[in-house]
């Protein structure tokens, strides 16, 4: 459905560097990245507001590098909204298809078709000014689908809105996803909506894309200690790669290379180790062989949210160890221990991972 290759380009001291960048049809892809990565600069170059400086960008096979936006046809709906304040809710709606030489009953069906489908028909007549964010949001989708475009690119379109009317508009969207089984191009920095949303996901820094794959094939072994970060990882222990393979973890002793899904090429020596905050357990069972290791560590913090309790953890002079607990695992401790006290933890065999000394 959508090639980028070779794409380079300049703006001001930001550059754009994407060697290959390929979205199938159908497919929901979702650009996860922190703010000023350049994602939106990414996105405005694929919608034709940019001309790259080098690099093609294909369409249906059909090269649009140098084709202007309207010709495009592709739909963009952005994190405020753009609609016309001065225009009702129809014809911000109809607004595209005037633009296209539509007039008549065939519009009045197409809006109100689209109004219907977005449960928005009986705000037909407000103007945007009257609306509430979530509202306005599907009005800007509205606009967007009922042109039918061969894709549809969203640049953080729910990180304006508050938190019950994100989880509503992230339903919304995938049901418009699979009625439609429009090829969807989504930018965000919240790993949650990736999750929920991405059949693919790619993760990008800086103007470069880093990592692409599953939501969960990157979170199980993201390639850089930037991409595991941002999929949420917290533990990072050094550990050092001995001849014939044998891993000693920093104040954490042995490590089973078979473990790991792909052991450290030797002579690779100084690694990272990582793992998931939801594998470390308080008082585990001794007899547990699904951890690999067990030991005491000193808690330094303690923090509760409504569903979970984020446990910071000290072992030797210099490891900081992260542990999630669900409420019930927190409820099951014989005491939940406060900040300096020695506790009893383990770290599970699953999520082990190993990355590359350095952010890169």
């Amino acid at each position: 459905m959508l090639r980028l290759e070779d794409i380079r380009l300049r703006l001001g001291r930001f550059r754009l560097a994407i060697d290959a960048l390929h979205i199938g049809p159908g497919e929901y892809r979702v650009l996860l990245g922190p703010t000023g990565t350049g994602k939106t600069v990414l996105l405005e170059t694929i919608a034709g507001l940019h001309t790259p400086d080098r690099g093609r960008i294909l369409l249906h096979g059909r090269e649009i590098t140098t084709t202007v936006p309207e010709q495009r046809n592709l739909g963009v709906v952005y994190q405020e909204y753009a609609l016309f304040p001065h225009l009702t809710v129809f014809d911000n709606i109809a607004f595209g298809l005037r633009m296209g030489g539509e007039r008549g009953r065939e519009m009045k069906k197409k809006v109100g078709a689209m109004a219907d489908f977005l449960g928005i028909s009986r705000l037909l007549a407000r103007r945007p000014g009257n609306l509430s964010g979530g509202e306005r949001q599907r009005v800007a989708l509205a606009r967007a689908l009922v042109l039918r475009p061969h894709l549809l690119l969203l640049d953080e379109p729910l990180s304006a809105l508050d938190h019950i009317t994100r989880d509503r508009l992230r339903r919304e969207l995938q049901r418009i996803h699979r009625q439609f089984g429009i090829t969807i191009l989504h930018i965000t920095h919240d790993l949650d909506e990736a999750f929920f949303l991405a059949d693919r996901m790619a993760v990008v820094r800086n103007g470069i894309l880093l990592q692409e794959g599953t939501p969960e094939a990157i979170s199980r072994q993201p390639a850089t200690r930037f991409v595991a970060g941002l999929m949420g990882l917290k533990n990072f222990i050094p550990a050092r790669v001995a001849a014939g393979g044998a891993i000693a973890v920093q104040d954490l002793g042995h490590l089973d290379p078979g473990l790991l899904a792909s052991p450290p090429p030797y002579p690779m020596e100084d690694i990272l180790l990582t793992f998931p905050s939801w594998t470390v357990e308080l008082e585990p069972d001794p007899a547990d062989h699904a951890l690999w290791w067990q030991g005491t560590a000193r808690i330094r913090d303690v923090r509760r949210n409504d569903s979970q309790v984020e446990v910071e953890l000290a072992r030797g002079r210099s490891i900081t160890l992260h542990a999630t607990l669900s409420r019930r695992e927190a409820g099951r401790l014989s005491s939940m221990p406060g900040p300096g006290r020695e506790v009893r933890i383990g770290i599970g065999r699953e999520g082990l991972h190993w990355l590359p000394p350095g952010d890169e």
